[in-house]
């Protein structure tokens, strides 16, 4: 069960993650600019996003093993403190003038694997935190804060990029680092009643998180499901840079503009979960969540050079609903899968659900300029459309939630 004061411990937290989500989000802008001003290249940022894919399918899903072993605070503070060296490591090689593509790649790498570790360790600690009723309201929670940092972090890092350098977007990385694990540190969270078997080793607690999977047909038939929705998501989203920049003619500020009104998109999302916290059955929420994104990304792709305006609306709907489908969807997972399995079985679901995406930008980066950049978002509205139609009419979807819904993993 939750702690009784649960509310001042999950905002403790939250605020943390406000610092560490900052830092991360603008590097992340930094970086991709930086690639995209350089390059031009259709091909890098297809390869920048698989190198960063990659190594998180592989490592993944014994990410998870490793975590419910430990101490799920440790391993969040842990994998920030990481990325905050990885990226003095960066301020230094730009200092010396050796930050090349390859650098800037090895970086997103490595800032890479320590995400590998902390978002299933975040998504396994809230449960310890909120009570289940209150899930779904705190995954809105966390789109507010994902949307905020989209408007805020782009908007910064424009202007220091503008007025400064990258350099100055990595500093404040390195101190938002400091401050979220300081927060963190100051917050009391409990481990889960039950940990692996004694004796146990990382290799088999892995095959059971697989193993629960496998054997549970509600979580494999959604994860399996959203595997098939994302295979082109990878390429949408490594360019939509290039989206702003060749097919809109915008630059830096166009697209710092339409980052942050996706941004705009996942905080009223956030709201409105925060607010309603969804149907009873939250696959589906999350089954409309799907189709609104569907909508909003077929609009995208089929939009003329000259219609920047409709851009920017497109994607604020689209992250709308993004945040929408994306709380109830984690919701569930939350409220299904019992605390001292969640870190082997998220990292497992994590896995599953991006195992498609690398295959996406494979093809992007063969293809290359052969296949027009609004092509990728077109797909992928289509593919979340059918999705978001296709799950309230499954009948695996209308029993995952029922009392006696199978959960053979348990």
């Amino acid at each position: 069960m939750p702690q009784a004061n649960w509310k001042r411990t999950f905002f403790t937290v939250w605020t943390g993650q406000a610092f560490s989500l900052f830092g991360s989000s603008l590097v992340d802008f930094a970086l991709i600019w930086w690639l995209t001003e350089t390059t031009q290249s259709e091909q890098i940022l297809a390869v920048s996003t698989l190198i960063t894919l990659v190594p998180r399918m592989i490592i993944g899903p014994f990410a998870g093993a490793v975590i419910d072993r430990l101490k799920r605070k440790a391993v969040v503070m842990g994998a920030d403190s990481a990325v905050a060296v990885v990226t003095l490591a960066l301020i230094v090689l730009f200092r010396l003038g050796l930050a090349g593509t390859g650098v800037i790649m090895g970086a997103l790498f490595l800032r890479s694997m320590g995400q590998m570790f902390h978002q299933p360790a975040m998504m396994s600690t809230t449960p310890l935190i909120v009570p289940e009723e209150y899930l779904s309201r705190a995954g809105g929670m966390d789109k507010i804060l994902n949307g905020m940092m989209s408007i805020v972090a782009p908007v910064a890092g424009a202007l220091l990029i503008d007025l400064f350098s990258v350099e100055a977007v990595l500093y404040i990385d390195v101190a938002t680092a400091a401050v979220a694990v300081a927060t963190f540190a100051a917050a009391k969270i409990r481990q889960p009643s039950a940990g692996p078997r004694q004796g146990s080793t990382v290799m088999q607690e892995t095959r059971e998180g697989f193993r629960y999977v496998l054997h549970s047909k509600a979580l494999f038939f959604v994860v399996g499901t959203c595997t098939l929705t994302n295979l082109f998501c990878g390429p949408a989203n490594a360019m939509k840079s290039l989206l702003v920049t060749k097919v809109f003619g915008g630059g830096v500020a166009e697209l710092s503009w339409i980052t942050s009104l996706s941004g705009a998109g996942l905080v009223a999302g956030g709201v409105i979960m925060g607010l309603w916290g969804g149907f009873r059955r939250r696959l589906i929420t999350s089954a409309l969540g799907w189709a609104g994104v569907g909508v909003g990304y077929i609009v995208t792709g089929v939009l003329p050079s000259d219609a920047f305006p409709a851009l920017a609306a497109a994607m604020f709907v689209s992250n709308v609903f993004m945040a929408i489908g994306g709380a109830s969807l984690e919701a569930f997972y939350q409220s299904y899968v019992p605390a001292e399995y969640q870190g082997r079985v998220f990292s497992v679901l994590n896995t599953l659900d991006n195992a498609s995406v690398p295959l996406g930008l494979v093809a992007a980066a063969i293809l290359g300029d052969r296949v027009p950049v609004q092509v990728w978002f077109l797909l992928v509205g289509i593919f979340h459309f059918i999705l978001g139609i296709f799950w309230p009419l499954s009948k695996s979807i209308r029993q995952a939630e029922e009392p006696a819904a199978e959960k053979e993993g348990e």
